[in-house]
């Protein structure tokens, strides 16, 4: 046990009673777990447990979240946007919340992006604002986002009050919340200051947040509340809070492992001593007043965009060209990010394209199978591989893309792959 969280271990002694000794149990001698979130966007579980090899065991709270301690960045697979990393308590939320997210979300504390590509799995259309206030955690937002294929995001770099002073009060049918807390339930692995004044600072912050988001959900919509921590000034009073603006606590399933919440029986708690996992809060609200708001459409320019046998439709906004998608506009928002770029500067396509198409658009395209050699591919290594044409091609592992190569022939007859693997993703 950490001897540098006194307050910490004191407030969970107060608020578990009798389970603290538990608790501690827990925290001292359980391993910290790992787990991926399989993309259902581009291949389902079982075609993923085929082609990963490794046998994976299921995360009991979320039907796509596997516990595997993976080293990721030397991965194949998961550079070809294949699955995600993320805390196997936090894959529980948006595993709950999925019957209610609609095709205008906002997830609005997103980086590095966990909630909101889950999220993305169970859209059909529609848009997903993808904002964090914070400008320098937005890359790795943008990164995500691209490498896991959602071409209907905009990234954004705001506030929620920036965006009520941009028109959008009403606008949204789903918004995710997942409030900056104290963190309680990370501090088995990071060093993490805990104190009554955080808490409460915390607290107050949440509450801030708050006075903005609600008014950006249309009436009817729906509000996923999370956080990594136990603090109930920071879980079970902030919903009450939400509460008091005109919404109401929807009884989500109480799936094993989590717990109802503290005077609040329709949030749910995870503790470590129940769940192999670290921790988590959540609970899923309705709004019960309010409006609806339309917002008009971001001005576009349609187009069409040929390579090899595969013809796309394409759209032009702010000077870019980009997959189609129901852009409302983003007059008054700082837009990092907007949709899926279909040309890399000049004529040649983009590297985020490729993870974008679907299978059927990636072979249109043209590919060419690395197998063994991906992971070459994703060090930027030139490739001797024998490729079925010549040109820009999609170079794939198990017929997944994984993002650009150039084939053109050798002096002996082969064909050399000139690697185009953006360079900030080599490893």
């Amino acid at each position: 046990m950490s001897s540098g969280n006194e307050y910490y271990f004191e407030y969970m002694r107060e608020l578990l009673g009798e389970r603290y000794s538990d608790f501690v149990a827990a925290y001292n001698d359980k391993p910290r777990y790992k787990a991926l979130r399989v993309n259902t966007r581009k291949i389902t579980v079982e075609q993923f447990k085929r082609l990963f090899g490794t046998p994976l065991k299921q995360n009991a709270l979320c039907g796509n979240s596997f516990y595997c301690d993976v080293k990721p960045s030397l991965d194949p697979l998961y550079h070809a946007g294949l699955y995600y990393m993320q805390e196997p308590s936090a894959a529980a939320a948006v595993a709950a919340f999925a019957p209610y997210i609609g095709e205008r979300v906002l997830d609005l504390c997103a980086a590095p992006g966990g909630k909101a590509t889950q999220a993305a799995e169970y859209m059909s259309g529609g848009v997903l604002f993808c904002n964090d206030p914070e400008y320098k955690r937005t890359k790795a937002l943008a990164e995500n986002i691209e490498r896991l294929g959602v071409s209907n995001a905009v990234v954004t770099c705001n506030t929620a009050g920036d965006y009520r002073r941009a028109g959008f009060d009403g606008y949204f049918d789903t918004l995710i919340v997942d409030a900056p807390c104290s963190g309680g339930g990370i501090t088995r692995y990071e060093d993490v200051p805990y104190s009554a004044e955080i808490v409460a600072g915390c607290a107050a912050r949440q509450r801030a947040v708050i006075d903005d988001a609600t008014e950006l959900l249309c009436r009817g919509g729906y509000m996923l509340y999370s956080t990594c921590t136990f603090a109930r000034e920071e879980n079970e009073d902030v919903v009450r809070y939400i509460s008091s603006k005109g919404f109401r606590t929807v009884d989500i399933p109480l799936a094993d492992g989590s717990e109802r919440g503290i005077d609040e029986p329709n949030a749910r708690r995870i503790y470590p001593m129940n769940f192999d996992g670290e921790g988590h809060f959540y609970c899923v609200l309705q709004k019960t007043a309010g409006g609806e708001a339309e917002r008009a459409s971001a001005r576009k320019k349609r187009a069409t965009a040929t390579f090899g046998r595969l013809k796309l439709d394409i759209a032009e906004i702010n000077g870019r060209f980009v997959l189609p998608f129901d852009l409302p506009s983003l007059d008054g928002l700082n837009a990092v990010k907007i949709g899926t770029a279909v040309f890399d500067g000049g004529k040649d396509a983009a590297h985020a394209l490729t993870h974008a198409l679907t299978d059927e658009q990636v072979r249109a395209f043209g590919t060419v199978e690395l197998g063994e050699l991906a992971g070459e591919y994703i060090r930027g290594k030139q490739l001797e591989v024998c490729a079925p044409q010549r040109g820009m091609l999609i170079a794939t592992v198990g017929g997944h893309a994984l993002g650009l190569v150039k084939s053109a022939p050798t002096g002996d007859g082969t064909s050399a792959l000139k690697n185009h693997y953006p360079k900030y993703l080599r490893v």
